[in-house]
């Protein structure tokens, strides 16, 4: 079979790869871009089983501002995702983020990051107790130190950031194919050919590995070993009867996470010693056993509830510092690029991971967002970089 050649062949086709197509075409039109995602139905997509939020709460330079463009991409997704006359705005809620420290340990991580964000121009509030409960009564906050209140930060809708995505780099040229990468050839410092399961070869100057959880076996194909494997977690929708004012994406120190989502909220609990292996199964006796409980203390009106659904996904959890890797193999590969490990962060910074990749790849260095910290080179070098505070 004729082996076809692309300017780039990105493996991955969900938010990151989407990205990557979207800021290399609106930057050079002429680029002739293969997409390879082995599912177009996204069913198990981590994009678009995401909890989907958005927040400035963080305590590195990057992340911050990856976030701060995650805003202003997503707020303006309709213009720029536009094809012809047909604009789709994305749904995104402007709830806030509100993460409560119950130990002295958190409060003074949470006290430090405070200082950090309003100095990196972040609009976030610290409250203590009493300030958390005049805005947010539904909470009970005995135990609650203080807490970090980011109103302006909070949620979208994945699976619509995802197709937009998808449906503007189609309309700028790149070409989409459902199959799955069964083997990656090198020669020397250079990827030479791809090769999927349906039978395709395929050349490109570039290629670039965005599969996110799936990232690890692709570089393996290559050689390369990254500390990053799939961390399953399970999401629950339920409703109340109870009408509580609105509240923002909810995280507190005993790792409980909640958020409305339509007439109702959905709600789950990150058990990192689950990282290693695909799962897929959903124990809705985790959620009375464990989550419920929780819930119910954190908002008493919890107590009366009924769940309505629950699925899993997955994080490309990074082990070794829990930040992406983003860039090339630095003296192995030359035209190899991955971006994967950013363990819960995902899809807020999959816009800047876009224009990340495709400024590497058009000017050869990081531009608008200086993100050398999190190449592969510090984990070559075993010099962590990791996050101060809560984590997703």
């Amino acid at each position: 079979m004729e082996r076809e050649h692309y300017d780039v062949i990105i493996i991955g086709g969900a938010l990151w790869g989407g990205s990557t197509a979207f800021h290399l075409l609106t930057r050079e039109p002429n680029l002739r871009i293969c997409v390879i995602e082995k599912d177009a139905s996204y069913k198990q997509s981590s994009s678009s089983l995401s909890v989907a939020g958005i927040r400035v709460l963080f305590s590195q330079p990057e992340n911050v501002l990856m976030s701060m463009y995650g805003h202003e991409f997503y707020g303006d997704f309709g213009r720029l995702t536009q094809v012809d006359d047909t604009i789709e705005a994305l749904h995104f809620v402007h709830q806030g983020y509100l993460f409560a420290a119950n130990t002295p340990e958190q409060a003074r991580e949470m006290e430090e990051n405070y200082r950090f964000q309003l100095g990196m121009g972040c609009e976030v509030l610290l409250l203590d107790a009493k300030g958390v409960s005049e805005r947010f009564p539904s909470l009970h906050t005995d135990d609650i130190l203080c807490a970090a209140h980011s109103p302006n930060d909070g949620w979208i809708d994945p699976y619509g950031a995802l197709m937009g995505l998808r449906r503007k780099a189609k309309s700028l040229g790149a070409t989409y194919i459902e199959d799955e990468v069964a083997a990656i050839e090198r020669r020397g410092a250079r990827v030479e050919s791809v090769t999927t399961t349906g039978g395709r070869t395929l050349t490109a100057d570039w290629v670039v590995n965005t599969c996110g959880a799936w990232a690890p076996s692709v570089c393996a194909m290559v050689g390369m070993k990254v500390p990053v494997v799939p961390l399953p977690r399970m999401q629950f929708y339920f409703e109340t009867q109870a009408k509580l004012e609105p509240l923002p994406l909810t995280r507190d120190g005993v790792g409980l996470g909640f958020r409305p989502e339509g007439v109702g909220y959905t709600s789950g609990i990150t058990n990192h010693a689950a990282a290693g292996e695909f799962c897929w199964d959903v124990h809705y006796e985790h959620f009375d056993n464990v989550i419920w409980p929780k819930l119910a203390t954190r908002v008493p009106a919890f107590e009366a509830l009924k769940v309505k659904n629950g699925w899993a996904g997955h994080y490309a959890q990074n082990i070794f510092d829990g930040n992406m890797i983003i860039g090339p193999w630095t003296g192995e590969l030359e035209n190899f690029l991955i971006a994967t490990g950013d363990s819960g962060h995902g899809l807020q910074h999959a816009p800047a991971v876009g224009r990340g990749l495709a400024e590497l790849i058009l000017d050869g260095r990081f531009s608008a967002i200086d993100l050398t910290a999190f190449t592969y080179k510090r984990v070559q070098e075993n010099k962590p970089y990791a996050e101060r505070g809560f984590r997703a």
